[in-house]
């Protein structure tokens, strides 16, 4: 349980910390990361409201949701993030790993719905698949936050 409570105040501690230096973060990424934010939100939302109108049960939007994260924070690779000295700040690039990613992400959208209907029944597709695409953005988010905490700890900014 101590270990849970340091974990959490250290989060908390970094969250305070990383909002003061917000203005080290590229306008353009800072946006992107606020709209999948908000997509997220929204999706999770509808998520939630799936699982109490009983259309999707709530272990399959358990797994849609953590096999998004997964993805999610892999596909936030997709921009590479880096410190940019004449700005002093955090920009994104899209690089040869980023495109690799980019198109592989784009191939299991293609396929997403297919793939998930192998494994729940045809009602239940979408909204599996929707809870999975919120897992995705809310992955993102929290992938590209980690590498920015990264890159604001290697500058010794935080």
């Amino acid at each position: 349980m101590g270990n849970i409570c340091a974990t959490i105040l250290y989060m908390s501690k970094v969250q305070r910390s990383l909002r003061n230096h917000v203005h080290h973060i590229d306008k353009k990424l800072k946006f992107r990361v606020r709209l999948y934010s908000i997509i997220a939100l929204v999706m999770l939302g509808v998520v939630l409201y799936e699982i109490f109108i009983k259309i999707l049960p709530l272990e399959f939007a358990v797994v849609g949701i953590f096999i998004g994260l997964l993805l999610g924070i892999i596909s936030a690779r997709m921009y590479h993030l880096s410190w940019n000295h004449d700005a002093k700040k955090i920009v994104s690039r899209l690089d040869v790993i980023g495109i690799i990613i980019l198109v592989l992400y784009m191939g299991f959208v293609i396929v997403r719905s297919r793939l998930i209907g192998y494994f729940v029944a045809a009602p239940v597709v979408g909204a599996v698949g929707f809870s999975t695409t919120a897992g995705v953005m809310l992955g993102r988010v929290i992938g590209t936050r980690n590498a920015i905490i990264e890159i604001l700890k290697e500058r010794e900014i935080i």
